[in-house]
Formats: C-alpha cells, sequence, structure tokens
C-alpha cells in the first residue's frame, strides 16, 4: 500500500524498473530486427537497358523466419520491361545445380559452377525456381514495392521456393537478361563499371555467347561481396514466449534491488 500512496516511492519504482526492463526489451528487439545486407553495383548501362532494370545501383537482401526479399534499386526510373535474373549457388551446394545457361528473356546468363535456384523477373512481379535435376518452377508473385515507374522494385518470396531454409547460406548475383538495342546480360554485382553490350550483338562485354556469373571477367562472385546468410528469426508466438521470459527476468532483477 506504502508504493501505491507515495508517489516518490512509485517514481523511484519506475526508475529501477525501467533501468532493468529497457535494456532487456532492446536486446529482445535486437534478435527479432529482420536481416539485411546491401551489396553496390556500378550503377550503369547501356543503351535503352537503363530504364528496364539495367542500371542498378545497389541490392537489399533481408529475411524473416519464412521469406525474403531482393530490393533492387537504380539509377533510372524502370519502364514496362523489367527483365532481371537472380542467380542464387547454395554454400555447400553448387556441385548439385545447373551449370550450364538459360534464359527465358533472350541472353544465355548463369552460374557455370552450378546454380541452385533463380529468380525472374518481369515488367509486374517475379517468379521462382529451384534446381533439382531440372528446373522446377513455382507461383509468379507481385513486386511488393516499386517496379514499373519508380527506381527500385522489392520481390518478396518464400524461402521455400528457392530451397532456403534459416542458417543456410548463399552467393548470388542479379543480372540484367533483356536485349534491346545494344543491351545484353549485365552483372550487376560486377562493380568494374564497366557497361554491358556495346556492338549490338547482344553479346556481354566479356566477348562470349552468354554471361557467366563465376567467370565473366572483373566479377566478384563468390565472395562475401555476394554472400548472404538466412539468420533465424523468432516465429511470433516464440518472439511472445522470449517477451514475457524478459519480461519475468527484468522483475526479479528489480525485485532484488528493493
Amino acid at each position: 500500500m506504502l508504493l501505491k500512496h507515495n508517489p516518490i516511492l512509485n517514481n523511484k519504482t519506475a526508475m529501477k524498473l525501467s533501468y532493468y526492463l529497457i535494456p532487456a526489451l532492446t536486446t529482445l528487439a535486437a534478435t527479432s530486427t529482420l536481416a539485411q545486407t546491401t551489396y553496390s553495383g556500378p550503377g550503369v548501362a547501356d543503351g535503352s537497358a537503363a530504364a528496364d532494370g539495367g542500371a542498378i545501383s545497389s541490392v537489399v537482401v533481408n529475411n524473416d523466419a519464412t521469406s525474403i526479399s531482393f530490393t533492387i534499386n537504380s539509377t533510372e526510373p524502370m519502364a514496362s520491361y523489367i527483365f532481371l535474373g537472380i542467380g542464387l549457388q547454395v554454400v555447400g551446394q553448387a556441385g548439385s545445380g545447373y551449370t550450364g545457361y538459360a534464359n527465358p528473356w533472350g541472353p544465355q546468363v548463369g552460374i557455370s559452377t552450378g546454380e541452385n535456384a533463380l529468380i525472374n523477373t518481369y515488367g509486374t512481379g517475379a517468379t521462382p525456381g529451384i534446381y533439382n535435376g531440372s528446373w522446377v518452377m513455382g507461383s509468379g508473385t507481385s513486386y511488393t514495392a516499386g517496379g514499373t515507374g519508380f527506381d527500385y522494385a522489392t520481390i518478396s518470396l518464400p524461402l521455400s521456393s528457392v530451397g532456403l531454409s534459416p542458417g543456410e547460406s548463399f552467393y548470388f548475383d542479379v543480372v540484367s537478361g533483356y536485349t534491346s538495342g545494344t543491351q545484353a546480360a549485365y552483372g550487376a554485382l560486377d562493380n568494374t563499371g564497366y557497361l554491358p553490350e556495346s556492338d549490338g550483338n547482344y553479346q556481354p562485354w566479356n566477348g562470349t555467347s552468354h554471361y557467366d556469373s563465376a567467370t565473366s571477367s572483373g566479377s566478384i562472385f563468390g565472395t562475401p561481396a555476394t554472400l548472404y546468410t538466412i539468420t533465424g528469426v523468432p516465429e511470433p508466438t516464440t518472439f511472445a514466449l522470449l517477451e514475457m521470459g524478459a519480461l519475468a527476468l527484468a522483475g526479479r532483477a528489480w525485485r532484488r534491488q528493493l
């Protein structure tokens, strides 16, 4: 009853409770924050490719407990043709991946050391695929933000749609595969500043008939600069239990100080 009727003691009690509670909740919030990593791109593209998603300035990847998101930022607003391919190579699974080259929009692109999953974009969204001896394509999804008329596009997909689960890591590249004028395959994370096609033959600047993310000159594929790890994030029910635990620990520590 003394605490109830004494404002001075109530203020002291609140201060003590905050002293223990705020750090506990701050730590809990940090564990529930989405994983997020930003990867730089050169932000240049040849011809009309800049307006079709080719002028990629950066790619932001994050995940929660069940989904993964890619935000592709461009230095130019994107026109209706946003033809980008995201190629994924799961660490430790390269040997079981696809080693050829393919692209539904034109130029041949891929990862010669093994591509385990891909995400093909188009004007209004994207379609994921998993390689397990042959390509198995999943359901298409609309952009969750951006797209045509914007200088970014955000794709959010279930982790399972690209064969991933928490704790796994993968290397990736984002490649423009739309043939328009002098545009051709273009490695977004190849930060050398080279333009893609310049001779009108729809070939990438490395002089071959395909774009190989693993071996193209200047490529940084397969290095920490292209590595992302799926961070485990508590499910809502688990998070609620952790929150209750944090409050209980803070309350116990506070009572010891009374």
